[in-house]
């Protein structure tokens, strides 16, 4: 189907409409790859949604700047020289050359190689002798100079995160975030963070709603999908990924929190002081539990505290950062961030690296897993869309499940016993439907 096909968008919002049920765990198979749903992602939800694009450590200084993606578009996030961090369409204002064409950088201003416009680190068009070579033979008459300024994002940042949005009067990433701030300070918020190198980026034959509502609500894959990690002795056994606790938290986010009970924290005692000055006494309390921690807010930002395994004589565990950026309906850039607490012991930055590459990188154990699961999905989605009849998948798992209460689990949002729950799923494609039927902004 077209883009430009109004007929046929019609028609395909009706279709969703009518099949999309997600309070009664139905979702069509048709929708992971189908074309015109993917066409409505990336208008309503990756043209408006809030988008993680990277933490503030990765641009320290004034003019520091790295290009990142939202959605199909490529940006800029840079520092201007004072010292705010903004957003900015990687184009020039010119012609749509990309401006910034490497990865990473530390510049006074943006010059596009095509006709050698200059922009500011505010995004400001130069003007007069900088703006434009030959400016006053070549526009006798001037140029606006304001009309030049780079398409700017709205740009705001939690915890060292940046986020990004290109609508003008949505919702705050206060609002959008929500409950799910209080876990996020659990990762990010309980230290002062730093990235480690630069995020791996690779590309997955599926679509970019797979992985995310894995991490959204999916704890039940983890004895078949990852039954190594039981039968090499990793944990104590295949249902490892049940202990803990399913929580949805509102506005698509979801996440799982595995506990342990042992008397002591599994993250290190060094950094101990500083949690307690971050954390506020429940968080800090729930930290200390911690085994692991998977989660997505959405879209597309995913979070992870893998299991702690024993390394050296040490239980260790590496934080990742991840975004799903959609290339293609079956197609999908992953960019992946490992952080660490910036004043950790030596010993908790090389193990944690060492975990962060040997579970959930590029190469990672887990990760070979998934991808391979999710590669399978798409396939059977593909075949899917030359069905006659309508084909349902099902995610009804805990539908019935009653939610705990503050004294049994301190943190914000319906949370339920265990983490073999689909009900932070299911209003993740609640928001998603939501959203594509959405009239424009």
């Amino acid at each position: 189907m077209s883009r430009y096909d109004v007929q046929g968008r019609l028609e395909l919002e009706d279709r969703l409409r009518k099949t999309v049920q997600p309070e009664q765990g139905r979702i069509p198979f048709f929708t992971y790859t189908d074309p015109g749903v993917h066409d409505l992602e990336i208008e309503r939800i990756f043209g408006r949604d809030w988008q993680f694009l990277g933490h503030v450590s990765e641009v320290p200084n004034p003019g520091s700047f790295v290009t990142r993606r939202m959605g199909r578009e490529n940006v800029i996030v840079g520092r201007g020289d004072d010292s705010v961090v903004r957003v900015f369409l990687n184009a020039c204002r010119h012609r749509g050359m990309t401006l910034a064409c490497e990865d990473f950088g530390e510049v006074n201003n943006w010059r596009c190689p095509y006709h050698g416009f200059t922009f500011g680190s505010k995004g400001d068009f130069l003007g007069t002798f900088m703006g434009a070579p030959f400016e006053r033979v070549a526009y006798p008459e001037g140029l606006d100079r304001d009309a030049l300024h780079l398409i700017e994002a709205r740009c705001e940042i939690y915890q060292g995160l940046i986020f990004a949005t290109w609508s003008k009067s949505g919702p705050s990433l206060d609002d959008h975030l929500g409950n799910v701030k209080w876990y996020l300070d659990l990762l990010v918020g309980k230290a002062e963070m730093e990235v480690v190198g630069h995020p791996e980026r690779w590309m997955v034959p599926t679509g970019w709603r797979l992985p995310a509502e894995n991490f959204t609500s999916d704890a039940y894959h983890t004895a078949t999908a990852h039954s190594f990690l039981s039968r090499l002795n990793m944990v104590k056994g295949a249902d490892f990924g049940r202990e803990g606790y399913h929580v949805n938290v509102g506005n698509g986010h979801g996440l799982g929190v595995g506990v342990h009970f042992d008397e002591e924290s599994y993250f290190p005692k060094e950094l101990e002081d500083e949690y307690r000055a971050n954390l506020d006494e429940d968080q800090f309390r729930m930290l200390s539990r911690i085994k692991n921690l998977h989660g997505n807010a959405f879209p597309n930002f995913t979070f992870l505290v893998p299991n702690f395994i024993e390394v050296e004589g040490r239980r260790v565990t590496g934080l990742m950062l991840r975004t799903w950026q959609p290339v293609a309906p079956n197609q999908t850039q992953v960019w992946s961030w490992h952080l660490v607490e910036k004043n950790a012991p030596e010993w908790w930055k090389k193990l944690g690296k060492r975990m962060y590459t040997q579970t959930f990188s590029s190469s990672g154990m887990f990760d070979q897993d998934d991808t391979e699961v999710w590669e399978a999905q798409t396939r059977m989605s593909d075949a899917a869309l030359y069905r006659e009849e309508e084909v349902f998948l099902h995610y009804g798992m805990g539908m019935d499940l009653p939610t705990l209460d503050k004294s049994e689990f301190p943190g914000p949002g319906d949370v339920y016993d265990g983490k073999f729950s689909e009900e932070a799923g299911r209003t993740f494609y609640r928001v998603w439907l939501d959203r594509l039927l959405e009239a424009k902004k």
